[in-house]
C-alpha cells in the first residue's frame, strides 16, 4: 500500500496525463473500462512500462483528489464487474482493482499489466492509446506492426538497433581510452563494449562511439538570458566519437568561464567571480548526453543539441 501511495503521488504531480495512465472522478461505463484495459495494456508494452493505471478519485485537469464514489464491486446484469471484464479480456492479464485513501480522499486504482506475447483485446477488439484517446488498433496498421515487433523482440535499444553505417572505424575511441589509462584489445573490443547486435552487425552504440557518429552537436551562445536573444556564437563538436565530443565541450566550458574581478566592498584583495558555476555547467552537459534518447528521434543523424 505504501508503494501504491507513493506511485499515486508521483503521477498526480505530472503536468498532464500520459498515455500509460488515466485519471477519472466517478466515471463508470463497464464496456469503456474494458476498452481502457485493452488500450492501456497495449500502450504500456509499446512504451516499455510494466504496468499501466486507470485511477478514480483524481480530477483529470487539476489532478486534485476528489474522494471518488466509484464502486468496483457492483454487478453488471447480475455478474460482478471484475468477472464481466475478465471474461472479455483476452488473453488473461490479471488486472487488479485497489482501494486506497490519500488523506481523507478515497482513490481506486486499476492496475493493468502490459501486454506480453500478443496485444490485449476487449470483446475481440484490440485498442491502444494515442495521446488521451483510446482507438481501435486495427485502424493504425503501422502502430499495430510496431507493437507486434516489440512483443516478439522487445523494445529497440542502442544494442539491438542496427547502425546507420556498417563502415565504422574507432581510432578516436582507442585514443580516448588510452588517455584515460585504459588499453582496448583490438581483437575483442567490439564484443566487450557491446558494439554488435545479435546478427553480428554494428549497432547504434557502435555508431555513436565511432570516428564518424553522424550526430551533429553544437554549443550555442546567446547575448541574453535565453534563446530569444540574439545569437552570439556557435561551435560544432559533433560527427565524432561522442565521448570525445563530451570531453571537448566540457573543456570548452573551462575556456568560456572567464574570471571577473569583483571590486565591491574591497578591503585588501579583490574577489574573482567566474562567469558561471562550473559544476552546474558540467552536470547539465553530462545529463544532456547521458539522458538523450536517440531511439525516440525519427532520424537521429539530423539531431543536434543547443546546450547554452
Amino acid at each position: 500500500m505504501q508503494q501504491l501511495h507513493d506511485l499515486i503521488n508521483e503521477l498526480v504531480v505530472n503536468k498532464s496525463e500520459e498515455e500509460w495512465f488515466e485519471f477519472k472522478d466517478n466515471w463508470f461505463d463497464a464496456n469503456g473500462i474494458g476498452e481502457y484495459i485493452s488500450s492501456l495494456s497495449n500502450v504500456a508494452a509499446f512504451m516499455g512500462k510494466e504496468v499501466a493505471y486507470l485511477i478514480w478519485g483524481v480530477n483529470n485537469e487539476t489532478h486534485e483528489y476528489t474522494n471518488t464514489t466509484f464502486d468496483f464491486h457492483r454487478d453488471i446484469k447480475n455478474e460482478p464487474l471484475e468477472h464481466f471484464l475478465a471474461r472479455q479480456i483476452t488473453p488473461d492479464i490479471n488486472f487488479q482493482f485497489n482501494e486506497i485513501f490519500m488523506g481523507d480522499n478515497r482513490v481506486v486504482v486499476l492496475m493493468i499489466p502490459a501486454a506480453k506475447q500478443v496485444p490485449t483485446a476487449f470483446n475481440g477488439i484490440r485498442y491502444i492509446r494515442i495521446g488521451s484517446s483510446k482507438v481501435n488498433l486495427n485502424k493504425y496498421p503501422e502502430r499495430e506492426s510496431k507493437l507486434f515487433d516489440i512483443l516478439r523482440n522487445g523494445l529497440p535499444t542502442m544494442e539491438s538497433e542496427e547502425a546507420y553505417s556498417q563502415d565504422l572505424t574507432f581510432r578516436k575511441l582507442f585514443l580516448y581510452y588510452e588517455d584515460k589509462g585504459i588499453v582496448l584489445n583490438k581483437k575483442n573490443f567490439k564484443k566487450n563494449l557491446g558494439l554488435l547486435n545479435k546478427n553480428g552487425k554494428y549497432n547504434l552504440l557502435a555508431q555513436v562511439l565511432s570516428d564518424d557518429s553522424q550526430i551533429p552537436i553544437r554549443v550555442s551562445m546567446f547575448r541574453g538570458v535565453d534563446k530569444t536573444s540574439s545569437l552570439y556564437s556557435v561551435r560544432e563538436f559533433g560527427n565524432s566519437c561522442i565521448l570525445l565530443s563530451l570531453d571537448k565541450i566540457l573543456e570548452y566550458g573551462d575556456v568560456l568561464n572567464i574570471l571577473q574581478a569583483d571590486e565591491k566592498n574591497r578591503v585588501v584583495e579583490r574577489k574573482e567571480i567566474p562567469l558561471f558555476n562550473q559544476d552546474v555547467y558540467r552536470e547539465a552537459i553530462i545529463n544532456a548526453f547521458v539522458h538523450n534518447l536517440f531511439l525516440l528521434i525519427e532520424n537521429y543523424r539530423t539531431y543536434f543539441c543547443n546546450f547554452i
